[in-house]
């Protein structure tokens, strides 16, 4: 007995930190949203959206399918580690084909259009990852291609910080004063053969008040380059833009009105081309009625008066009636002034839905909604629309109405 003791203790000891294979646990979460959509005049929704604007206020005002599953592996354990790989297949089409599209900042989403009513698959996330590692701070390591950095608004669904694309680093270290995450990225989605090179740098969960959290945001980038050795002497490159951004967020709980606050300041360059922008978001609820409100300014500097000023400011309230049954009202109020002397442009939209959810919280999904968009514009903004399918679908009306039936999920 006492030489079977002393066996297992020995045996204990040198296998002690070894990773241990596992039978793999796999998670399953995801995202999707579906629906179909007309216009008044005939033909699928039409979506409305300020040129100019960042962005556009969301309800009922989605005109594309988007598919996310993703599965997350647990294959190791190594001490206190454990060690995962995650796949993300995606799937996005839009209506039409010249639906109203942004780039929230720069290097930010940008999905492929398949240009036919087939659903074109990619991979969004292929990456590995280890959680909980001692000599990081209890934090995560991660390579491959990932959706990273993600600071998201709601009601239009803005990314105030986003770094997707492939890379590698070390995320959620706790250190003395919050937690501190650091990656190198390359191509970033959307652009896969820029070659653009960024370093983001975050440090978030910094406890500078009772109620309240601070994040900051810092993100150079630069364009890699190298020169062509096919011709003599080899042609150098020409000097690509560099790029910086700086954003710092406080969050508070409870504070204003007793919701949920936050707010932001961005500024970012890229080259000839700055950005600065405030941003007050607020969410609150009270009884049966959850209020989202969102308030953004951002003025753009660009060469040849080419930048502008948008004013967006826009609140949703989400309203249980009995059951799983809700109403929903959006209005959104956007505004852009051109710096070359334009006619400043502007535009309203309103949206009205009852909807379907599994559960009795605002956030509650699945939800299947049934909604009416109208919005109305003026002249400027009609003669900014260029060929787009809202351009197409309207001609030189200043107001539109569409109606549709959208399912939602996330798990």
């Amino acid at each position: 007995m006492k030489n079977s003791a002393l066996i297992a203790a020995l045996a204990a000891t040198c296998t002690a930190g070894v990773a241990r294979a596992e039978l793999p646990t796999i998670d399953f979460t995801g995202y999707m949203r579906a629906g179909i959509g007309i216009n008044a005049r005939g033909g699928t929704q039409v979506c409305y959206g300020l040129s100019g604007a960042d962005t556009k206020f969301r309800l009922g005002n989605e005109c594309d399918y988007v598919v996310e599953p993703s599965f997350s592996a647990k294959l190791v354990t190594y001490e206190e580690s454990s060690w995962h790989v995650h796949f993300m297949p995606g799937i996005y089409r839009s209506w039409g084909g010249k639906e109203f599209q942004t780039y929230t900042t720069p290097g930010g989403p940008a999905l492929p259009d398949s240009g036919t009513d087939e659903l074109v698959a990619r991979f969004g996330q292929v990456y590995a990852y280890g959680t909980n590692i001692a000599v990081l701070g209890h934090g995560k390591a991660w390579a491959g291609r990932r959706y990273y950095n993600r600071l998201q608004t709601g009601i239009n669904d803005q990314f105030l910080e986003i770094n997707d694309g492939d890379g590698a680093g070390v995320e959620d270290m706790n250190v003395v004063i919050g937690k501190l995450s650091i990656a190198a990225m390359l191509n970033p989605r959307g652009n896969a053969t820029s070659n653009r090179f960024t370093l983001p740098v975050r440090l978030t969960n910094i406890p500078d008040m009772p109620n309240g959290e601070l994040a900051v945001y810092v993100t150079p980038s630069l364009q890699l380059s190298t020169e062509d050795q096919t011709t003599d002497p080899p042609t150098t490159p020409s000097d690509e833009a560099k790029g910086l951004g700086l954003g710092v967020y406080q969050t508070l709980k409870g504070v204003l009105l007793g919701g949920d606050t936050l707010v932001g300041f961005r500024w970012d360059t890229l080259g000839s081309t700055r950005n600065g922008r405030v941003v007050l978001q607020q969410s609150h609820t009270i009884g049966p009625v959850t209020i989202d409100g969102l308030a953004e300014y951002r003025v753009r500097k660009a060469a040849s008066n080419s930048g502008n000023r948008w004013l967006a400011v826009g609140a949703r309230a989400d309203t249980r009636i009995v059951g799983p049954f809700r109403v929903l009202f959006e209005a959104g109020h956007d505004v852009v002034k051109p710096d070359d002397g334009s006619h400043t442009r502007n535009m309203t939209k309103f949206t009205l839905a009852t909807a379907v959810s599994a559960g009795q919280d605002a956030g509650s999904r699945p939800t299947i909604r049934l909604f009416v968009t109208q919005a109305v514009w003026n002249q400027a903004a009609r003669l900014s629309f260029g060929d787009s399918r809202l351009r197409q679908v309207y001609g030189n009306a200043t107001a539109g109405t569409s109606v549709g039936l959208q399912g939602e999920a996330w798990w």
